[in-house]
């Protein structure tokens, strides 16, 4: 019997034997017990491979628990499933409430299970029906060998923010499951057991997640899951408290989270204007007055709309500029700084050729200055950068077929790879950039793909600059123009030999399309932070189809010597 054979029948089997046990084992500890009806909905798995075996326990595991711990009648989920048949899954909270009035419930619990490598993330929704108001819990296990102690741990957690039921002090020394978005958690790793706490090991044959890792750290951490197709990701302090926000941008809006270490709470969105998605979003102080402001790229199928705010809480904005004909992006050039850069559209496709610094007066931009790029590069596909230290820029660019150059400002190649990296599902032009009907029959423009960005910085600590790059694996993707679809992907390190880059690290692989990835480094210097955000396997192949993200959090350290 082969090792997956085992853990499909053995792992079921324990978990029946345990929710059999809690039904007629488990006492009743601490508070008096309380009244109400409970529904507990399938629960959704993120993985490649067949979860139902788990996500089936878990939903039971989590009934079983507070039906015998708080007193709570369970519905029967056949019940539930028969109600879902009929009223179709909901995904918005009005939805959630008229499913748990037609069940005659008082709480609703909604989840989902999702698998990178061999760790587990939990992720599960409280509603409290008659006040209409969702909380969040969250938890983690390593290995299938623990999911069964992070579900009662989460049972707990459940327990005592949502029914005040105060856990006794044996569950205290288990690993915590993070409870309600913006409430004050424990951090992932305070806890008795800091072997148990999630490692999040991708790949095979465990140890560290990276291959060749010089400087890097054997772990790395994952914020909660949330329901949202990610198209980019930025980090700026934009209230000036000394604390970044991380900001995502999805098709149609900009939303901002404050951050405590791996868990996020949202604070404040800004709307698109409808009918443009937004393809990319960057960020820098360029009128200097000490306030970051937030550019905004977004097109529909023919032209550039974008903008720029500065964020003012909650959902204010203050617009430096709206519905403006260009493509837009904050970017650093060396010898200058931060420049706002612009590309247009043309009358037959989505981009025109010319690169150029972009002024604002009025609320209106103007061409400034031509980029000294190549003509076949296009705004969002390079960056600027001198690999070898001799006073000459190299741009470092990655084409429409995923191949990564080096290249003389004057579009003199200097290498080419051979290997394919970036890898996106983001496009500009198309008839399908709105979302329109496929089977329609127009003919839009070609589609240009608006690639991951490409990250300089010394990452080796040899005094050079070197490449942080995606890698997002799909065979497939290259060989179908319109059909992009990346079940995997990797991080890459390069660094500049005089003739070619040359890995000097990159990630396992990573169960996920990798959207976006930034580099922060420490105040030091001596090490960093790589954030990569991801959108979940799903099942979904439609790109409209609102999908699951999360981001992954590596520790990067510099000092550390290369590993044999």
């Amino acid at each position: 019997m082969s090792k997956q054979t085992k853990r499909t029948v053995l792992l079921p089997a324990l978990l029946t034997a345990l929710i059999f046990a809690m039904h007629i084992a488990l006492p009743t500890i601490g508070a008096a017990a309380k009244t109400g009806r409970i529904a507990f909905l399938p629960f959704k798995a993120n993985a490649q491979q067949d979860m139902s075996y788990l996500t089936s326990g878990i939903r039971d595991m989590l009934a079983s628990r507070l039906a015998s711990e708080i007193g709570l009648t369970v519905i029967d989920k056949g019940v539930v499933d028969k109600a879902l048949a009929t009223a179709g899954t909901p995904t918005q909270t009005e939805a959630f409430l008229k499913l748990g009035k037609s069940l005659q419930a008082d709480y609703l619990v909604a989840g989902s299970l999702t698998a990178l490598g061999s760790s587990l993330s939990l992720d599960a929704k409280v509603i409290d029906v008659a006040k209409g108001a969702p909380q969040s819990f969250y938890a983690t296990a390593k290995n299938e060998s623990e999911i069964i102690q992070s579900i009662d741990t989460m049972a707990w957690d459940i327990g005592e923010k949502i029914f005040d039921h105060k856990r006794p002090a044996s569950a205290i020394l288990q690993p915590q499951a993070i409870g309600p978005q913006g409430a004050q958690a424990q951090p992932q790793y305070a806890t008795a057991h800091p072997d148990r706490a999630f490692a999040g090991r991708t790949g095979m044959g465990g140890g560290s997640p990276f291959i060749y890792p010089k400087g890097m750290t054997g772990e790395f951490q994952k914020t909660q899951n949330m329901k949202m197709t990610l198209q980019f990701m930025e980090m700026a302090d934009l209230d000036g408290d000394g604390q970044e926000e991380v900001i995502y941008a999805d098709y149609d809006s900009v939303q901002i989270y404050k951050r405590d270490n791996n868990r996020l709470s949202k604070v404040g969105q800004i709307p698109g204007k409808v009918g443009y998605r937004i393809h990319a979003i960057t960020v820098a102080d360029l009128n200097k007055n000490g306030k970051p402001e937030i550019y905004v790229s977004a097109a529909d199928s023919k032209e550039p709309h974008s903008f720029a705010f500065e964020w003012l809480g909650t959902d204010k904005a203050n617009y430096l500029f709206q519905d403006v004909r260009w493509y837009v992006r904050a970017m650093p050039v060396p010898g200058e700084g931060i420049v706002l850069a612009g590309q247009r559209s043309d009358s037959d496709k989505a981009v025109a050729p010319g690169i150029f610094r972009l002024e604002l007066s009025n609320g209106a931009l103007k061409a400034g200055s031509a980029m000294e790029v190549p003509d076949s590069v296009n705004l969002f596909e390079f960056t600027i950068a001198d690999l070898d230290n001799d006073g000459t820029r190299e741009i470092i660019a990655i084409d429409q077929y995923d191949r990564l150059k080096v290249m003389r400002p004057s579009g003199t190649v200097l290498w080419k790879s051979d290997d394919f990296y970036g890898g996106t599902t983001r496009f500009i032009g198309g008839i399908e950039a709105l979302g329109a009907s496929k089977t329609s029959g127009q003919e839009g423009s070609a589609r240009f793909y608006i690639p991951s960005r490409i990250i300089a910085y010394d990452v080796n600590g040899d005094g050079q600059l070197d490449i942080i790059i995606n890698k997002n694996l799909s065979t497939s993707s290259r060989l179908f123009e319109n059909m992009k679809n990346y079940p995997s992907g990797e991080i890459h390190a390069l660094t500049w030999n005089g003739l070619a880059l040359t890995e000097l690290w990159r990630t396992r692989k990573i169960d996920g399309y990798i959207v976006d990835y930034l580099l922060r480094p420490n105040a030091d210097k001596k090490g960093a932070e790589l954030l990569v955000g991801i959108i979940l396997n799903t099942g979904a192949l439609d790109m409209f189809t609102e999908q699951t993200s999360t981001m992954l959090i590596y520790q990067l350290d510099f000092t550390k010597k290369q590993e044999q």
